[in-house]
């Protein structure tokens, strides 16, 4: 098997556009295909029963962001359609008036020392997640009447309509910032001094807490890595849930969210129905599982993350058509190879002969057969993505203690099938 090669690095271009894989990111983020625990299910109807605000805590790449999309999706919040969430990604730099609007101060000055060009104050504002939210919320005659706002420029659908929110990583905020918002929060309103400025009235957006506008109160997920403490004012106001890593197998009649039934309903299309097909990705959570536990984590410095599980088993499977159909059966050598390291490494363990039966066994390999080396190419394509997509670590360097990629695979081939949790 030969890795697939698109830029050479030669220069010796062709002249024409080349052509390219056929992206398919929609496969990892369609909120229908997110599974939630029943815990976290129950926090999310916590929040909508008491218009409280989420907080989700959990490791990067947990599925937290993803939620607001798959709650937006399910409970058909927010527009345009297909519902989606509004989302405001937080920066270092993010004040606590840029959840609702960004103010181009900078821009109307200069438009005001121009000759003929336009100072409108509407004309440089800009609203974010939770202004667009409680806008949404009201009838679009209050953006047209009251903020003198053509209500094209908020992407109103014309009906007032409920809304998820998502602000990405609050944690990024200076930490003024959580407790900035809380009165904003409490009374899911803001106002917009840019608008008032010289007109002796002050421009507030308020939804009606007693009337119809208060039962489409948005629905605000907050995302915490914890790489600061958040204020406890904060915190009280927020119904807290914490993602914790999914047990990577379970039984049939366990209702449990798994890692192999995540892979399966982001990924499974790739290899339903194919039971050999199946092995294989079993083998490589397997080996996803055993660079998670501690021992491992120390030797590579850090643990890979689920997110990036599915891409590397994104990068492993076999490309597929427009339809969806994977395309050939020796694009499936890449995760073969880890069936064939396992063989090798059983087959040296027992005097050269291997075991029959094992998931995802490779042709020729029926039970008292030599083991078989793996395909060279195959080889170098899992280490390939193993490095980049799970290990993230240089390859060579002298000073550093992290183990390559393939001294990972050989030790994991020689040990016991991994069937607890994280």
């Amino acid at each position: 098997m030969t890795i697939p090669r698109y830029y050479t690095g030669t220069g010796a271009g062709t002249g024409r556009a080349a052509d390219l894989p056929r992206l398919r990111l929609h496969d990892l983020t369609d909120p229908d295909d997110y599974l939630a625990q029943a815990d976290l299910a129950a926090a999310v109807d916590v929040a909508l029963t008491l218009g409280m605000p989420l907080l989700l805590t959990g490791e990067p790449g947990s599925g937290k962001s993803a939620l607001a999309d798959s709650v937006a999706a399910e409970l058909g919040l927010g527009h345009p359609k297909p519902a989606r969430a509004l989302r405001f990604p937080v920066k270092s730099t993010t004040e606590a008036r840029d959840l609702f609007y960004l103010f181009d101060t900078v821009g109307r000055f200069h438009a005001s020392q121009t000759p003929g060009a336009t100072a409108d104050a509407r004309d440089y504002i800009r609203f974010q997640a939770l202004g667009l939210a409680l806008l949404r919320a009201k009838p679009p005659a209050f953006a047209r009447d009251t903020l003198m706002l053509d209500p094209e420029r908020l992407d109103h659908p014309g009906e007032p309509l409920r809304s998820v929110v998502l602000i990405d990583e609050i944690d990024k905020a200076p930490r003024d910032v959580p407790n900035d918002i809380l009165v904003e929060l409490e009374t899911m309103a803001f106002d917009i001094p840019e608008l008032s400025a010289g007109r002796g009235r002050v421009h507030r957006v308020a939804l009606d807490p007693d009337g119809d506008e208060g039962q489409r109160r948005p629905l605000v997920i907050f995302t915490s890595n914890r790489e600061q403490a958040l204020p406890e004012p904060f915190l009280r106001r927020c119904v807290f849930h914490h993602l914790g890593f999914p047990p990577f197998r379970a039984g049939p009649d366990d209702p449990r969210i798994t890692v192999e039934r995540i892979v399966a309903r982001r990924l499974g299309k790739r290899y339903a129905g194919d039971g050999m097909a199946g092995g294989r990705v079993h083998l490589a959570i397997d080996f996803f599982a055993y660079l998670r536990e501690p021992e491992q984590e120390r030797r590579i410095g850090r643990r890979p993350t689920l997110a990036e599980l599915l891409n590397w088993l994104d990068w492993l499977l076999p490309p597929v058509a427009a339809d969806g159909r994977p395309l050939g059966a020796a694009d499936w050598q890449a995760l073969a190879t880890l069936h064939a390291l396992r063989e090798q490494a059983q087959a040296s363990a027992g005097g050269g002969r291997t075991r029959s039966g094992v998931p995802g066994a490779a042709p020729g390999a029926a039970s008292g057969a030599p083991a078989g080396a793996p395909d060279d190419g195959a080889l170098r394509t899992l280490v390939l993505g193993t490095e980049s997509l799970l290990l993230k670590r240089p390859r060579d360097a002298a000073t550093d203690t992290a183990t390559g990629a393939e001294r990972l695979l050989r030790d994991w081939a020689g040990t016991p099938e991994r069937r607890g949790a994280a």
